[in-house]
């Protein structure tokens, strides 16, 4: 049996005019957070694409529990126990909430969909999360914080034994953040093996076992996170000292224009 949950080695991707990823890499254990660090354009959501079967791999392999595996598709992805949390809501909002947990994958009485097993799912899950939210509320009627947690929600429903969170605290409240710290120590203490994409650094040192930091699409380090200050962090993600973060102003009022 593998230490690792899920690897990825040597990982290249290219877009038109520009190699998104160069031979980038990743190591997962099981009943580990990793968060995943880099500056915009680092390459840490397209090595997460590639993963998750939204963009086809040029070059690079994965292993998921020790095997080597290709993963074609978001569903195929899911289907092994790999869930993605999105920055970008996706969502019907039209549609109640346990229709968008459930959307394709209803269960089923005969030909019908059940919808006294999938309300009664809902609230299950929502229960062993802490989540108060009517399972029949219209997406649309719920504010983006709250939507955001449905999607977390939906990850952890497929049962997942890697779920990927990208900047998942950016429209949630500072108490939602909280909530969402506990839902990541209770998939941590079930082997879950977790991605944290953040920019925010005393998330990820709170938050996190290991740090692995990419720049330009390559992979630069991984470190256990008790050894790492925010400081370290900024210089492994920009390649160099960043000795003030927010430099002295230097620019003085000029003459009354108008």
């Amino acid at each position: 049996m593998s230490e690792y949950r899920l690897v990825m080695k040597g990982v290249v991707k290219t877009f038109p005019g520009v190699k998104a990823l160069d031979h980038a890499q990743l190591e997962l254990r099981p009943g580990k957070v990793m968060a995943l660090m880099g500056e915009n354009g680092a390459g840490k959501s397209t090595l997460m694409k590639c993963m998750f079967g939204i963009y086809k791999m040029d070059e690079g392999e994965i292993e998921y529990e020790g095997e080597k595996v290709t993963i074609t598709t978001p569903l195929d992805a899911l289907n092994r126990g790999i869930a993605m949390v999105h920055q970008e809501l996706n969502q019907a909002l039209k549609r109640s909430v346990m229709d968008n947990l459930w959307l394709g994958r209803y269960p089923r009485k005969g030909v019908m969909i059940d919808e006294h097993k999938m309300y009664e799912d809902t609230k299950k899950l929502f229960n062993d999360l802490g989540i108060d939210v009517d399972p029949r509320r219209i997406m649309s009627t719920m504010p983006v914080s709250q939507r955001q947690m449905l999607e977390i929600a939906k990850a952890v429903s497929y049962d997942a034994k890697v779920i990927v969170f990208d900047e998942p605290t950016s429209s949630l409240t500072e108490q939602e953040v909280e909530h969402l710290f506990n839902i990541i120590n209770m998939l941590r203490d079930k082997g879950c093996g977790i991605i944290y994409i953040s920019h925010k650094m005393a998330e990820i040192l709170r938050i996190s076992d290991e740090v692995t930091v990419m720049r330009d699409g390559t992979w630069v380090a991984t470190e256990p996170a008790k050894e790492l200050t925010t400081e370290k962090i900024i210089k492994l993600m920009v390649g160099r000292e960043l000795n003030n973060q927010f430099p002295p102003k230097t620019n003085k009022a000029g003459e009354v224009a108008l």
